[in-house]
């Protein structure tokens, strides 16, 4: 069978992670969405993804394996990248011609060839017939939060056994180490090639807790849900308190709640990150602080560019987009939008709107300059700017700096 992956009209509000990724690079557990996708098939299926132009080629570099947005495309399944998949959710949509959930078309099956620039006009008109269907979708990157403690819950069933830690085995560790178990060792899942310093408390009380090889620092306490992915370092006396996804290649720090880290970005100091989304390759300085509620216990009202939405939300920190740095001592507003290549520093509270190669208050990051650091900080870790990436951060700087 076909398999199309697509996204749809609400990319926009999946601002500022999807101006470089598409939609189901996105994971509210140990998964991307993709990977549930992939996961749900068996291996003699052919998959397809449909993104946006100006995101083809980076899209098709790192998903080499895919075929990106052929001319023709073939008949088949169609599922939405920003819905959370799962197999038992394919067996019901295969009876059925579209469906949809709270209004957005997440799946239908084509008998026919498409041509590529008929796809969007495909699914204008599918939408309008459509049955219904209960499945979590990804509308804003909060709703990825929101859902860390429901798909960790159900993702632990999906690790490999013989990786992980024995209760007995970590229990004899713990007590070795001085490591505070709060609740034991259940609902928490360990890989025997974890270092875990003494003087750490792991509370899953609250929460599933997966820790994927990597480094824990003397201090830290780490309550779940939380997921902590390969090669990253929690400092010493780091505050993780629950829901929340940090990626590989981090180096965490300081206090944290109810957040996403993506991979390779960092906050090493003190200062508070609270129901906020981080890209990746972003660096947060020490002191950094956001708000999350409101003085008054308002709902929250989101700005992207001129739209501005009702979250209908109590607690609301900041999206950051990749490359983002921000300096030491910022105050970051309730409900703040950071774009990619920002450069933000000052005193007192940041504007809650900060578009794309913002440097400052006002200025503009140079172009030339922010490649030559991103190459640096790159070459750290042992990767580099690609040339295509290299391509559309350049247009996109373009378009973006007027």
């Amino acid at each position: 069978m076909n398999i199309i992956i697509f996204e749809d009209y609400n990319i926009k509000y999946l601002q500022p992670f999807s101006i470089n990724h598409a939609s189901f690079e996105l994971k509210c557990g140990t998964f991307t969405n993709l990977d549930r996708i992939i996961n749900s098939f068996s291996e003699d299926n052919i998959f397809y993804i449909i993104v946006r132009d100006e995101i083809k080629d980076i899209i098709q570099e790192k998903f080499p394996k895919y075929k990106v947005n052929p001319e023709k495309i073939p008949e088949g399944l169609y599922l939405n990248g920003a819905a959370v998949w799962n197999s038992d959710i394919i067996s019901k949509i295969k009876k059925g011609y579209a469906f949809s959930s709270s209004g957005n078309l997440v799946s239908f099956i084509s008998s026919e060839v498409l041509i590529f620039d008929d796809i969007y006009d495909l699914i204008d008109k599918t939408s309008k017939v459509t049955s219904d269907i209960e499945i979590d979708y990804i509308t804003y990157l909060w709703d990825s939060i929101d859902l860390i403690d429901k798909y960790l819950a159900i993702d632990k069933d999906y690790l490999s056994k013989e990786k992980l830690y024995r209760k007995k085995d970590f229990e004899i560790i713990a007590k070795e180490l001085n490591i505070i178990l709060v609740n034991g060792y259940n609902n928490i899942f360990i890989t025997k090639n974890c270092i875990i310093e003494p003087g750490t408390i792991i509370d899953s009380s609250s929460g599933t807790i997966i820790i994927k090889n990597c480094k824990i620092e003397s201090g830290s306490i780490i309550k779940g849900p939380i997921l902590i992915e390969e090669n990253t370092v929690i400092n010493n006396g780091a505050k993780l308190k629950g829901n929340i996804l940090i990626g590989s290649n981090c180096k965490i720090g300081g206090e944290i709640s109810s957040s996403i880290f993506c991979n390779y970005s960092n906050k090493q100091h003190d200062g508070f990150i609270g129901n906020s989304f981080i890209g990746e390759w972003v660096n947060i300085g020490a002191n950094v602080n956001n708000s999350n509620l409101k003085n008054n216990y308002g709902l929250i009202k989101f700005q992207f560019n001129t739209s501005i939405i009702d979250t209908s939300k109590t607690f609301l920190g900041v999206l950051i987009g990749d490359y983002s740095r921000i300096g030491i001592s910022t105050m970051i507003n309730t409900g703040s939008y950071i774009g990619l290549g920002a450069n933000v520093y000052g005193g007192d509270f940041q504007e809650k709107y900060l578009k794309s190669f913002s440097w400052g208050r006002e200025g503009v990051t140079d172009f030339n300059k922010f490649i030559q650091t991103i190459t640096i900080m790159k070459s750290r870790r042992n990767k580099k700017v690609t040339d295509l990436e290299l391509l559309f951060l350049k247009e996109f700087h373009s378009s973006n700096s007027k």
